[in-house]
């Protein structure tokens, strides 16, 4: 019999519900009220950093495929809210658990699911702990307009000609800390108004961003300048002065506005909260009733009327600006995939109509358009006949499907030395990371209590040996991953990635002539990682 624990916190902070302890309180509930404990085996899953207003946490993921398998008698956890903060994803898990006849058992709550009173119970619960994420969330949006109204700086990268100034101190839970505001950075801030002042004159990102890259201009982070860059910055509203014109377009796009329209004098610019929600380390755009619009302490370089209009002409845009990255060419087959070996991706333009080949289809190239935008002068790597290039990929993957191909062997080979290998050495990399990563967090736990201490000699030197010996054996897993990474000839995945990658390999042979250019596409993706022109040969890198 199989019991599993689940723990989970949204943020380390020491104290308090760590998983640890949540961990230690289920097992020991365990034992003492489940009679077929000692014969059990325990399996503990736990996400640490993660929220739980849904269940996309890798933890919880596999714990539930494992349930699923019918692996599961118990599922223990500390409290109800630990599983989960919304309702629909609590409904669903307790029906999914009540099919596979897995008794549920939170410690704190004591609930017992087979019973219809105990379930009514849980559903009650989960609405209350739905309820409290709504209302966190709410506390939180109301400490961000009263942050906005005060014009502070949180935090973060600082936007491109501003650099953050430390300001006077604040008092947060008893504790004094430094409030910021933004203060002009006059060398980037050239950049930025040139920015604003070519838009206005070109209407066109990609004109910036060629002269950019002619004149060697980076990003604040040294990178090459894209049209996101540059978008981000001419849709950012830490640039736009507090004027009228700013009030009343950002009042008509139904943002929240902390000020007072007579506020709007234009002496300030203004600051956007929660314009983006991350979302598992990815920026998400918010709707514009969600943001938070308020007046900064730091000046503006673009007055409201001026922001307005480049907004109305980046929306205007937008819908040939996105379809520059869409594979326009019906018939090249290698959009997307096919990279120069400067490192930019390919594009295909066509030749003049009246030029087609012997099948009668249209004739094209592939370029690189960083050779493009630079005049030559950062790449000069040679355009390729796209047609021939298509064909001569094509007719190279499909004779990786023949028998004495050296990838055919490959292959092979991966899959018979798995299939000779135990399955708990395939997935091993994945252990090996986990117990990495409890080491490390008993390491931060240990050096939190460190700092405690009342400075008895006797105990830090155990603190520190601890530390030590922890830090020891950590390393020697990093040794032990790295070496397994190197293993299988450079291929990567287990059995299940080789099995699919040989299927899509001869389902490619089976039906190229029937696809269309477009299904052809899509398979050439599903099996190339990329490839490389370098002006005279073309370099496969297959997934």
């Amino acid at each position: 019999m199989n019991i599993f624990i689940y723990s989970r916190k949204s943020k380390w902070t020491g104290r308090g519900e760590s998983v640890e302890n949540q961990i230690a309180m289920c097992r020991d509930y365990i034992q003492s009220n489940i009679e077929e404990a000692r014969q059990a085996k325990i399996v503990v899953f736990e996400d640490e950093g993660y929220s739980g207003k849904n269940t996309d946490r890798p933890q919880f993921q596999k714990m539930m495929q494992e349930i699923k398998k019918g692996d599961c008698s118990y599922l223990v956890c500390y409290k109800l809210d630990r599983l989960g903060r919304n309702i629909a994803d609590l409904a669903n898990l307790v029906e999914t658990l009540n099919k596979l006849n897995v008794s549920f058992i939170s410690i704190k709550e004591r609930f017992d699911t087979s019973t219809p009173i105990g379930k009514a119970m849980l559903y009650f619960a989960g609405v209350l702990a739905q309820m409290e994420r709504e209302q966190i969330a709410e506390r939180v949006r109301d400490n961000m307009i009263m942050l906005a109204r005060k014009g502070r700086w949180l935090g973060g990268n600082t936007p491109l000609g501003f650099r953050a100034e430390a300001e006077e101190k604040v008092m947060i839970n008893g504790r004094n800390k430094k409030s910021f505001r933004l203060a002009v950075d006059e060398e980037e801030m050239k950049t930025v108004r040139f920015i604003f002042e070519e838009y206005q004159k070109q209407q066109s990102l990609i004109g910036i961003v060629r002269y950019f890259l002619n004149h060697d201009i980076k990003t604040k982070r040294g990178n090459e300048y894209t049209t996101t860059a540059i978008r981000d910055i001419l849709t950012n509203p830490v640039y736009c002065r507090a004027d009228q014109e700013a009030y009343q377009y950002f009042w008509n796009l139904g943002c929240q506005i902390c000020m007072d329209e007579e506020e709007a004098d234009g002496m300030y610019g203004l600051i956007a909260y929660a314009k983006t929600s991350s979302s598992q380390y990815k920026n998400k755009e918010n709707a514009p009733e969600k943001w938070i619009v308020a007046k900064g302490k730091h000046p503006g370089i673009i007055s409201g009327k001026e922001f307005s209009k480049i907004q109305n002409y980046l929306a205007r845009n937008s819908a040939k600006g996105e379809s520059w990255h869409k594979s326009q060419n019906k018939i090249a087959l290698l959009s997307g995939i096919l990279h120069c070996s400067c490192g930019h991706l390919m594009r295909p333009k066509y030749y003049s109509s009246k030029q087609v080949t012997e099948q009668g289809e249209r004739k094209f190239s592939y370029l690189c358009p960083y050779k493009d935008m630079t005049h030559g002068e950062k790449c000069s790597v040679p355009n390729v006949q796209g047609n021939t290039l298509d064909e001569l990929v094509c007719r190279e993957v499909l004779r990786y499907t023949e028998e004495n191909s050296n990838i055919h062997h490959i292959l092979h080979e991966a899959m018979e030395r798995m299939e000779d290998t135990k399955e708990e050495k395939v997935t091993s990399a994945d252990l090996l990371e986990q117990e990495i990563q409890k080491r490390k967090k008993e390491v931060q736990n240990l050096i939190a209590v460190l700092a405690k201490s009342g400075g008895e000699q006797e105990f830090i030197s155990q603190i520190e040996q601890k530390i030590l010996k922890l830090n020891s054996e950590r390393a020697v897993l990093e040794k032990e991953r790295a070496e397994m990474g190197a293993e299988g000839i450079n291929i990567q995945g287990d059995r299940a990635q080789l099995a699919f990658l040989m299927e899509q390999l001869s389902s490619f042979e089976k039906l190229f002539d029937t696809l269309s250019v477009p299904e052809k596409r899509e398979y050439l993706r599903m099996i190339l990682d990329k490839v490389v022109w370098d002006g005279e040969e073309a370099h496969i890198f297959i997934l």
